[in-house]
C-alpha cells in the first residue's frame, strides 16, 4: 500500500484488524474466511473494519516467505487412547474452520518415534506443531523447533522454560480432588497407580493426592504407591502386585482412564468387588466412562476445549510469533460414578467441600 507522500506502507495484518476490532486472531479468521462460530453482528464489524483498513489476505505469499503451508502438525502418544481422539477430533474441525488441514502422528508411549515424527511433520512444511506427550528429554528438540521458527503449543504435558505455549489443566487440583473424594467417603487405606513421572502432568496428578492425604494424616504404603505407563497393561499389572498379599487398599487412585480399566480387570480376577472392597478412580473422563456397564468415578478433563484453544493459539503465533508465551487452563471436574461407592460402613459422615458436595448430589 502507498501513501500520499510515496512512503511505502506495510499492509495491516490479521494482527492489526485483531487489535483494532478487540477480537482474537481466530475471530477474525472466521470472519474473513466465513466460517462458523462467530456471531453476525461481530463478523460484519470484523469485515468492515478489515475492509476499511484495506486488509487483502496474502497467504500465498505468507507461505512462500515462511516456507510453509496451511497445514499443523499433531503429535500424540498414543492412538489407541481414546482421550487423544478426543483432542485431535477437536484440534481438526477447528483448524478446518480456520482453513488448515491437520497431519496427525503417532509419537509412541514412550515418546520414541518423537523425533523422527517431526522431521517428517517438518517436511510436510506445517506451519505449526501441537505436542500433547512432551517429556524433559524432548527440550532439545522443542528448542530447535523454536530456533527454526515454527510455533509450538503444549497440551497437558509441559517443559518448562521453553518459548512455546501451554493448554491444560490444573493437574494437581484435580489428584486432590479425586483424593479428598475418596477420604469423605471414610477411605484410609489408599493405593496409587500413577503414570510415570516422566510426564509432567502424572507428577503434578501424584503430588496432588499425596498433598490431599497428607492432610488427612494417611500416608501411601510404598507397596501401593507403583507407577508405569498409561496403558491397560500396566494398569493390570500394577493393580495385581498390589493385591499379592493382605492387607488390601480399600481404595485406588490410578493415572488415567485406560489404567484404571485395567486395574479393574485386576480387582476382578483376583475374586474383588467393586466398589464394596476396592474403590477405583480415575483421570481423563474418556467417553466410555460413563457407560452404564462401568460407571468409572474420574476427573473429567475437557480435552475437546483444549484442543480448539491449542488451534486458536496456534494460529495467532503462526501470525504473529512475537507474542508473549502464553498458558491457557480450562476448568476440570470430579464426575462422581459408582466406581468410588458410598460412604463406608462405620465411616464418619464428614462434610463434603462444597465443590464436591455439588456434583456428588446431582
Amino acid at each position: 500500500m502507498v501513501q500520499r507522500d510515496g512512503q511505502q506502507r506495510a499492509r495491516p495484518t490479521l494482527f492489526d484488524v485483531a487489535k483494532s476490532a478487540g477480537v482474537s486472531i481466530a475471530t477474525v479468521s472466521y470472519a474473513l474466511n466465513g466460517r462458523p462460530g462467530v456471531g453476525e453482528e461481530t463478523r460484519r464489524r470484523v469485515l468492515d473494519l478489515a475492509k476499511a483498513m484495506g486488509f487483502r489476505p496474502n497467504r500465498l505469499a505468507r507461505g512462500l516467505r515462511l516456507g510453509r503451508a496451511h497445514v499443523l502438525g499433531l503429535l500424540i502418544a498414543d492412538i489407541a487412547n481414546p482421550t487423544y481422539m478426543e483432542i485431535a477430533a477437536a484440534v481438526v474441525d477447528e483448524a478446518a474452520a480456520a482453513g488448515y488441514q491437520v497431519f496427525l502422528s503417532h509419537a509412541g508411549v514412550h515418546g520414541e518415534l518423537t523425533h523422527r515424527q517431526v522431521e517428517t511433520l517438518l517436511d510436510q512444511r506445517c506451519a505449526g506443531l501441537i505436542f500433547t506427550s512432551v517429556v524433559e528429554e524432548d527440550r532439545a528438540l522443542l528448542e530447535q523447533i523454536h530456533a527454526a521458527g515454527v510455533p509450538i503449543v503444549q497440551v497437558i504435558r509441559r517443559i518448562s522454560g521453553i518459548h512455546a505455549d501451554f493448554v491444560g489443566t490444573d493437574e494437581e487440583a484435580a489428584g486432590h480432588a479425586a483424593a479428598t473424594h475418596l477420604l469423605q467417603l471414610g477411605h484410609r487405606h489408599i493405593a496409587m497407580a500413577a503414570g510415570p513421572r516422566t510426564s509432567s502432568a502424572s507428577r503434578l496428578r501424584a503430588q496432588g493426592v499425596r498433598r490431599a492425604l497428607a492432610g488427612a494424616g494417611v500416608e501411601i504404603p510404598e507397596r501401593w504407591s507403583l507407577e508405569g505407563d498409561l496403558t491397560v497393561r500396566a494398569g493390570y499389572a500394577l493393580a495385581a502386585q498390589m493385591l499379592t498379599r493382605a492387607p488390601l487398599p480399600t481404595a485406588m487412585i490410578c493415572g488415567n482412564d485406560v489404567m484404571a480399566l485395567g486395574a479393574m480387570d485386576a480387582i476382578v480376577d483376583a475374586g474383588l468387588r467393586i466398589p464394596e472392597e476396592i474403590a477405583v478412580v480415575g483421570y481423563d473422563d474418556m467417553a466410555l466412562a460413563s457407560s452404564r456397564l462401568i460407571q468409572l468415578t474420574t476427573v473429567h478433563s475437557p480435552h475437546a476445549e483444549m484442543g480448539k484453544h491449542a488451534v486458536r493459539r496456534l494460529m495467532e503465533r503462526i501470525e504473529d510469533p512475537e507474542l508473549p508465551v502464553q498458558e491457557i487452563f480450562v476448568q476440570e471436574h470430579l464426575a462422581i460414578r459408582r466406581t468410588s461407592g458410598d460412604l463406608l460402613s462405620g465411616a464418619p459422615a464428614l462434610p463434603y467441600p462444597a465443590e464436591l458436595e455439588e456434583i456428588r448430589s446431582r
